[in-house]
């Protein structure tokens, strides 16, 4: 990282529909800036790296889906994609290795101490 770049850490907390995008679009955002970007997910959120993940609102947010689909927003798989195309590095979260994952895109494992460390040398750090 040079000097003058920035670092960006987001943690993915959870795999619903309305959770999903929030990090990504950032991360994306950040990428897309020319930051140094960390993407990191925590045991619910890693969901979204399987490659048999469905994107699931929460209830009462059922009209979500619809809605995504209306307006043709990129899917969770193909946002997590543009992510990864752009230099998004992406770590899991103390996943526990008797997980059965297929991830859609590699993932390095860390401890979450790990990610709190870069957090705290980030020029921003947020999670969803």
């Amino acid at each position: 990282m040079d000097m003058d770049q920035k670092k960006v850490v987001v943690m993915a907390l959870h795999d619903e529909l309305e959770s999903a995008y929030p990090p990504l679009n950032v991360a994306v955002g950040a990428a897309s800036s020319g930051a140094e970007v960390i993407l990191a997910f925590s045991r619910k959120g890693v969901n979204i790296l399987d490659k048999r993940y469905i994107s699931v609102p929460s209830a009462d947010l059922e009209y979500l889906s619809n809605a995504i689909s209306d307006f043709g927003v990129s899917s969770v798989h193909e946002l997590l994609g543009i992510a990864v195309e752009m230099g998004v590095q992406l770590y899991v979260v103390d996943l526990d290795i008797k997980d059965n994952f297929e991830f859609v895109h590699p993932a390095e494992q860390v401890p979450i101490k790990w990610v709190l460390n870069e957090a705290a040398s980030a020029d921003l750090f947020m999670h969803f």
